[in-house]
């Protein structure tokens, strides 16, 4: 993360270097100076410019070295061809943070590549932070600081962002409602989401971060960051690039399940951050965030100008997770008096019947009113009408829920509204920031869904799980069967590395030949499983490698010669090095247990239903290790196959504690050996009392 000085240089500097500042003004001059003067900066501005003189006001440096001072913060505004040399002076002069605007670098062609990593190079080199390349950089409204070179529509809002891209730059008004501070990190050359977080969620100007991420380096400093800002203010992200083509192929089974968004969408979730779908959806919840500063629960009451759409608003709420609020005997009472015997004073309330009896205004107050008052209501869902012109519109509650919702602020009051003039009643409403405008119901549902996860479920959550780690173990057993090896482990390794990280293995043993294989039976106990040993075979019961539930010698001589025969037929030629002879267990649940390494976040565990249908069933949850006991315990109850773990259907229940020691066990079996790229527990079995892998393949870097 950048230090608290250096976020300060770059974000509200006191002096800025425009290096290559056009000397154009005036419409379409792209001039960084221009917008920075029309903004109010308050700041020294030193522009630089071969040809000198005065710009705007403002004398212009041929040369950054004969500024007067080492400034604050240096902008490159020149094209790419211009950057290495400019950036030099910069490093000459002593600069120490420096944005560059200029695309063409990693984005661009074989030169650019170049020319990026001689940036790179003279940066480390003279201890320079740069945000960029092809970046619009920063955005601080309140010091009036700009640094783009296009002059926007700018309002102010207590809104953190980091962007990658100049879309939500010069979008945010439409995108995110608004902006406090915006830090556009552009190509992420240095600075990144990760160094700009923690100092945004600091900042108590602030009320909510929006993140819009592209592409991440490292996962590990990202999440831990994001945890901590999590903690402290609602976070929500807009990842770009999330579709299939994307993913990541592999061969086993958790690769096939972890592509890559879905990676990204456990870390998310993980790390507490609200994650969503869409812009539209982030402006949503920054409008929530940003007008409302909790909510005491998720039971919603819901006002109607009619009973369609009450239960819409209603359906909406059940959808995002919240609940429809009983209202008390004694609100009703109070409220039936407006209403005609044959009408339902109920939640949701259609008040028409009622306004056409005591006029719309006053309905619409009492109700709205006493539902605010009532203590089993939490928030309300207001629907009113905008069919109507402004001059001739009778029916306008846009001053009275306005009104009603200010003396109630602990109680969030959302309204959409049905008729075209709905952008007078946006405006109306939410002149005071206490009332929040949707142009849908099931968009408003979906912002009080978020105000109550964030309050009552990540908040809480994020806080706690930072402190409570699963125990450390090591194995030097794990270092010696890892050793010098690289592919797929053998099966007998495999079962070996299981065990010394203290992963219960069903009772097994490797023979070469059937005298050993008859041996190893009668030690085990029948009945017994017999499974093929082979570097070359990968799926053993695609080519008849495994057999189950041996009774006996004469049905285990059978078997072996069976099953070589068999594999020959169906995969000649595969090396063939002997079977593992393990006890045959009765029938349990059929689990999957893995781990692939991840580019961006390192280990992911995977848990879910197991044995042959897994990738159909595809039933599976995705963590980043090291992890919480009760993220290892929201991680199996996310899943399907959880229900049946906890006793569904006449199944006797599982012991969690033993799946939590198991993921604790395979969590630092993957953090403490980095070799392993792969590895998949598949099936693990579950059943009274007792949980132990049958099988495992571990594949090395």
């Amino acid at each position: 993360m950048l230090p608290d000085s250096d976020f300060k240089k770059l974000t509200a500097p006191e002096s800025i270097a425009l290096v290559g500042v056009t000397s154009r003004t005036g419409r379409g001059s792209n001039s960084a100076l221009e917008v920075l003067l029309k903004r109010g900066y308050k700041g020294r501005i030193y522009p630089v410019n071969p040809k000198g003189g005065e710009i705007l006001g403002c004398r212009a440096f041929t040369s950054l070295l004969e500024v007067p001072e080492v400034p604050d913060l240096a902008v490159i505004c020149a094209p790419r061809d211009a950057v290495i040399e400019l950036f030099k002076q910069c490093a000459a002069k002593g600069v120490k943070i420096v944005i560059i605007v200029a695309q063409g670098f990693f984005d661009g062609d074989e030169e650019g590549i170049l020319m990026q990593q001689e940036l790179l190079d003279i940066a480390a080199k003279n201890g320079i932070r740069v945000l960029g390349p092809n970046t619009l950089g920063i955005v601080n409204n309140y010091h009036n600081f700009c640094t783009s070179f296009i002059d926007f529509i700018n309002p102010i809002k207590p809104i953190g962002i980091t962007c990658q891209t100049g879309t939500f730059y010069l979008g945010a008004s439409q995108l995110c409602t608004g902006i406090g501070i915006l830090v556009d990190s552009g190509n992420t050359t240095d600075i990144s989401v990760t160094d700009v977080i923690g100092h945004l969620a600091r900042d108590p100007r602030l009320k909510v971060i929006n993140i819009h991420m592209e592409s991440l380096s490292d996962g590990t400093r990202f999440m831990e960051a994001a945890k901590d800002a999590a903690a402290l203010k609602p976070v929500i992200i807009y990842k770009t690039g999330s579709t299939p083509a994307g993913s990541l192929a592999a061969s086993s089974h958790t690769g096939k399940l972890s592509g890559e968004d879905r990676v990204f969408d456990a870390a998310f979730k993980q790390c507490g951050l609200l994650r969503v779908a869409d812009a539209e959806e982030m402006g949503d919840l920054s409008k929530a965030f940003c007008t409302f500063n909790g909510i005491k629960g998720n039971r919603i009451g819901i006002v109607s100008i009619s009973g369609g759409a009450g239960v819409m608003a209603a359906d909406a709420c059940i959808r995002f997770g919240l609940e429809i609020a009983v209202p008390t005997k004694a609100t009703l009472e109070q409220l039936e008096v407006l209403f005609p015997k044959w009408a339902h004073c109920t939640n949701p309330m259609d008040m028409w019947p009622a306004a056409m009896f005591h006029g719309y205004q006053n309905c619409y107050r009492r109700i709205l009113e006493a539902f605010l008052q009532d203590p089993q209501v939490d928030a309300v869902i207001c629907m009113t009408g905008s069919f109507l012109t402004t001059d001739e519109d009778f029916l306008d509650v846009s001053g009275d829920i306005r009104e009603i919702a200010g003396k109630y602020p602990d109680k969030p009051v959302v309204v959409s509204s049905c008729g075209n003039n709905y952008r007078y009643y946006e405006e109306e409403l939410e002149k005071d920031n206490t009332v929040a405008y949707y142009f849908t119901l099931e968009r408003a549902a979906r912002a009080l869904a978020a105000l109550y996860k964030y309050h009552h479920l990540i908040k809480k959550k994020v806080r706690r799980h930072k402190e409570l780690v699963l125990p450390h173990r090591q194995s030097g057993d794990a270092a010696r069967l890892l050793a010098g090896k690289t592919g797929n482990l053998s099966q007998d390794d495999a079962l070996s590395l299981l065990e010394a990280y203290g992963i219960p293995v069903a009772r097994w043993g490797r023979a070469e030949n059937i005298g050993e294989a008859l041996a190893l039976a009668n030690k085990i106990g029948y009945p017994v499983t017999m499974k093929i040993v082979s570097p070359d075979i990968i799926h053993k019961s695609d080519v008849g490698g495994i057999r189950l539930n041996i009774e006996n010698s004469r049905q285990l001589e059978e078997a072996f010669s069976a099953m070589y025969a068999e594999i020959e037929q169906k995969q000649p030629g595969a090396r063939l090095s002997g079977v593992i002879i393990q006890e045959h267990l009765p029938s349990g649940i059929e689990l999957l247990l893995g781990c692939k390494r991840d580019p961006v976040f390192g280990p992911v565990l995977a848990f879910g239903a197991g044995g042959i249908f897994t990738e159909i069933l595809n039933d599976i949850s995705l963590r980043i290790p090291p992890l919480s006991r009760e993220e290892a315990r929201e991680m199996i109850e996310e899943t399907k196959v959880s229900k049946m773990l906890k006793g569904a259907r006449g199944v006797k229940a599982v012991d969690m504690d033993l799946l939590i020691n198991c993921l604790a066990a395979l969590s630092e079996l993957v953090l403490k050996n980095s070799a392993i790229s792969e590895i998949d527990l598949n099936p693990l079995l579950a059943f009274d009392g007792r949980v132990a892998a049958l099988d495992a393949r571990v594949i090395l870097a």
